[in-house]
């Protein structure tokens, strides 16, 4: 029986390793990726809850400081505090999600199984699969009734958008919660392999201790503190392990065990991926034209500003040359702002003249035409949709340049304000930096998607020229 369990001992450890690999290979970046999709549909919801004055977000949001996972409150409120409490939950909760998205390491070693269960944890602070206002939980019915109040009255480009934010972070936190509770599971695997190859293996250990569960726990609690010194012992686990080992059902259990350590790769539908490269380039076509509630948000406080700057210059020259340029009929002046340009690439930093009404015209054009793309019924959609592979996709590489080099400028421009308007006025001043971390994830999505695509039709084509078809 001792060579068996040690076979089987050599067994749990290699599948637990080759599992491991397949986590950090392929299910954990897939986890990341669902929780960026995730915080950019967070990002839209909170927006548009914002645009109509049902949330009051944190003020102090960016100056909270987050070393670990931790969860928004779900304490009662009143319904007269739902804008100002809701407000201040899901700030935190975007915060907490920025952390998890770019702090956050997605690997086995590093998602232990305190952090996987926090996750899990965060993850039910929203029942984003059943958003409803008779929810038992606060946060949930509050904000179900708030998403009901922002599509009254709003316009269908808006309410289609909500809903589709709605729906893909629903998608993606199901997908995630299955992920991470297949997680949990495996490291009480990969707990229970360690403690196998590390205190079952190790010389000092007894095997004649073995005979009965007592002496065999017994000998376990004496080996593991050297053995595995920074490691907590559970007892719930090593108890599987004796069970395991010297149980009469030992067999079926170790199946039971090798059962959960198996890889299970989804299946790959080849017709379906070969009908839905199209697709794959349409979705990606959508994402882009999911900017365009973004980009009019950012038109409308860039106004603004412009107006707060204007009128600091109001002075009575500034109005006698309005008044003398109107009577004589002579045009307005270009307006032009010095804006500092930063290079991502070399880090460098040069001066630019930007002609903020040509500026404003031609995002104002760019957001336009995105709505008109940003759904199937669409008519642009449409048009986009009639055209062959190779030109969305020429479309879709200059639209994510275009938008790459627009993401400069708005945070130049949006820096110039803030420095260049006195003091006493700052306070009127309005930021995008939200707007700005929407459309960056927004263009991350879509650059992903498309990257997806041609390394997929790359792959299929190299396979042609080695005469592989698929089976």
């Amino acid at each position: 029986m001792e060579a068996d369990n040690q076979d089987f001992n050599a067994t749990v450890i290699a599948a637990v390793e080759d599992k491991q690999n397949y986590f950090d290979s392929t299910i954990l970046p897939k986890v990341q990726e669902n929780y960026r999709l995730h915080l950019t549909c967070v990002n839209n919801i909170v927006e548009a809850l914002v645009r109509k004055s049902l949330i009051v977000p944190d003020p102090y949001q960016k100056d909270k400081k987050i070393s670990g996972i931790t969860c928004p409150p779900d304490t009662q409120f009143n319904d007269n505090d739902r804008a100002s409490q809701l407000g201040l939950r899901l700030s935190d909760y975007q915060s907490m999600l920025d952390y998890i998205c770019n702090y956050l390491k997605f690997s086995v070693d590093q998602l232990n199984l305190d952090k996987t269960r926090k996750l899990l944890a965060f993850n039910a602070t929203f029942a984003w699969n059943n958003l409803t206002p008779n929810s038992a939980k606060q946060n949930t019915r509050s904000l179900a009734v708030c998403i009901i109040e922002a599509k009254k009255g709003a316009q269908a480009l808006q309410i289609a958008m909500l809903s589709d934010s709605l729906s893909k972070t629903k998608t993606a936190m199901e997908e995630i919660n299955t992920s991470l509770n297949e997680l949990a599971t495996f490291q009480k695997e990969r707990y229970k392999a360690e403690v196998r190859k590390n205190v079952i293996g190790n010389g000092q250990f007894d095997r004649s201790k073995m005979s009965d569960a007592g002496s065999f726990m017994a000998e376990l609690k004496r080996v593991f503190p050297t053995a595995m010194p920074k490691r907590p012992f559970s007892d719930e686990l090593i108890g599987e392990i004796i069970q395991e080992e010297i149980s009469p059902n030992r067999i079926q259990l170790q199946e039971a065990v090798l059962e959960r350590l198996k890889i299970v790769k989804p299946k790959k539908d080849t017709q379906k991926e070969e009908e839905n490269t199209h697709e794959m380039l349409m979705q990606t076509v959508c994402t882009i034209g999911a900017m365009s509630e973004h980009y009019t948000s950012v038109i409308e406080k860039l106004m603004n500003n412009h107006h707060v700057l204007e009128n600091c210059h109001n002075t009575f020259k500034d109005k006698a040359m309005r008044f003398l340029r109107h009577i004589f009929g002579i045009a307005e002046p270009e307006i032009e702002y010095n804006i500092v340009i930063t290079d991502k690439a070399t880090n460098q930093k040069h001066k630019e003249k930007l002609n903020f009404n040509e500026f404003v015209t031609n995002l104002t054009k760019r957001t336009k035409y995105y709505a008109g793309i940003t759904s199937k019924h669409a008519a642009g959609y449409s048009r986009v949709n009639a055209q062959k592979d190779e030109a969305i996709l020429e479309f879709l590489n200059k639209q994510i340049a275009d938008n790459g080099r627009l993401q400069v400028v708005l945070t130049a421009i949006d820096e110039f304000f803030k420095a260049t308007v006195p003091p006493t006025d700052r306070a009127k001043i309005k930021g995008i930096k939200m707007e700005l971390t929407t459309l960056k994830n927004l263009l991350v999505k879509a650059n992903q998607d498309k990257s997806e695509y041609v390394a997929y039709m790359e792959e299929k084509e190299q396979m042609k020229k080695l005469g592989i078809e698929d089976e």
